[in-house]
């Protein structure tokens, strides 16, 4: 059996926000592990804690609001949470790297996609101004960028929406980092340049043997890139476990909602889409049983009265639901 520790280790962890109406839960006690090399998807609607759960494994929250009553790190043998700000600096960029929702907001308007890229490498390594510069047109070429001398003079309001991604992953991956975190990085993509994204990351996740968190609302997307998913509802990790499992055989009712909603094939011509009825719960005013409760149609009386536990069930999974979905269906 392989001993080696996992590269990350996420243990109950909370971030929470104080706000003039109340304390919100964004991340309410989610726990997982990462190994080299892996992939983990992350999947949820939007408010389901995604994002933030990124953004408080590299430290990049608003420190005036940002409450953090428990919970571990644990990067390398390090909890990161317990680094200042000037360490958290020298992990961020070279060890831990994250890729942003929007890249054309995540990207300097006033410099050029060459010297952005620059910024990075003098920041974490001893290249001169020069051989940065070069280093620079290199990543460039490796995320499949033409001409990459003369786009890294250009400015990113120049370029397409996939170059401008492609960009954003070439800075990412300019230190080589151990971990990548990819929030979202096919956002507003059409169909072909998605592909070619996800081929792209793929590919360097090969070439540079990273660990992967994968956050995405594309159900499509885990089962292709990931080797493990975690499903998110109200802060909290409703189901985990690997992906092939967790997709065909659902034990968390949300999870199977989240199936049954993905446009199918063979669906019969007009048929209406699922849908999960209701909204996500106020994350400052929960309810007190399960979060997903209010919304789903197979509740019973304890489900409102009692959160259920992250509970294991073999082969690596776990669930939080008092009436799961029965364990063998058919894909």
């Amino acid at each position: 059996m392989d001993a080696t520790p996992p590269l990350l280790q996420v243990e109950d962890l909370q971030t929470h926000f104080d706000l003039p109406q109340g304390v919100l839960r964004a991340v309410d006690g989610v726990s997982f592990t990462l190994s080299a090399g892996r992939t983990l998807g992350v999947v949820g609607e939007s408010g389901s804690g995604k994002s933030v759960l990124a953004r408080s494994i590299i430290g990049l929250l608003p420190a005036d609001r940002t409450l953090t009553p428990g919970g571990r790190v644990v990067f390398d043998g390090r909890d990161l949470r317990q680094l200042g700000e000037a360490e958290m600096r020298q992990v961020r960029g070279r060890q831990i790297a994250m890729i942003f929702q929007d890249p054309l907001t995540s990207l300097n308007p006033v410099l050029t996609i060459g010297r952005q890229i620059e910024q990075v490498l003098r920041q974490h390594t001893d290249l001169s101004s020069k051989a940065a510069a070069e280093r620079a047109v290199e990543l460039l070429d490796e995320v499949g960028i033409p001409d990459p001398r003369q786009r890294a003079r250009e400015y990113a309001h120049r370029m397409s929406g996939g170059m401008r991604q492609r960009v954003v992953i070439a800075i990412a991956l300019a230190c080589k980092p151990r971990l990548l975190i990819a929030d979202e990085p096919t956002t507003a993509l059409d169909v072909t340049v998605q592909a070619q994204i996800l081929e792209l990351l793929r590919r360097l996740q090969d070439a540079h043997q990273m660990a992967m968190v994968l956050i995405t609302h594309n159900l499509g997307v885990v089962a292709e890139m990931c080797d493990d998913v975690a499903v998110m509802y109200a802060g909290r990790v409703v189901e985990r476990g690997p992906v092939a499992a967790v997709l065909q055989r659902p034990r968390m009712r949300y999870t199977q909602a989240l199936l049954e909603s993905v446009p199918s094939m063979t669906a019969a011509p007009h048929a209406r889409l699922p849908v999960i009825e209701g909204a996500p719960p106020d994350l400052v005013h929960p309810p007190a049983g399960c979060s997903f409760a209010p919304r789903c149609r197979h509740a019973v009386e304890n489900c409102s009265a009692q959160r259920p536990p992250l509970t294991g069930a073999g082969e690596g999974r776990a669930f939080a639901c008092w009436v799961p979905a029965p364990q063998f269906q058919e894909a």
